[in-house]
């Protein structure tokens, strides 16, 4: 039994000639959010509950030796636009009733 699924969802950046993926790998009740743009990606984990899925992203504080360790400086700057992208295709694809962003990540609530 494959326990693996994924979506992807292509979508033009607001910088010019780039575009973006977010794609969600689930193993059971977790798994990966992975936000990838040409020469950058991240990987966000996240846990299912009964009503809800919770994103874990770093606070603002951790944000930029996250980015430095995931090889994505040029990332540090743009935590907000990044996050809400990543909220902007859970929304488009799990069709939750309300998504939250806070300082510590995205709550999808069904």
């Amino acid at each position: 039994m494959n326990l693996m699924n994924s979506w992807a969802t292509r979508t033009p950046m607001a910088t010019p000639l780039t575009n973006y993926t977010v794609e969600m790998e689930h193993t059971g009740l977790s798994g990966w959010i992975s936000y990838r743009e040409s020469m950058l990606t991240l990987r966000f984990s996240y846990e299912r509950m009964l009503t809800s899925i919770y994103v874990f992203v770093p606070g603002n504080e951790q944000w930029p030796a996250y980015c430095r360790s995931a090889g994505a400086k040029v990332a540090t700057p743009r935590r907000t636009e990044i996050i809400q992208r990543i909220a902007t295709e859970l929304r488009n694809q799990q069709a939750p009733s309300m998504v939250q962003i806070n300082d510590f990540g995205i709550e999808v609530v069904f």
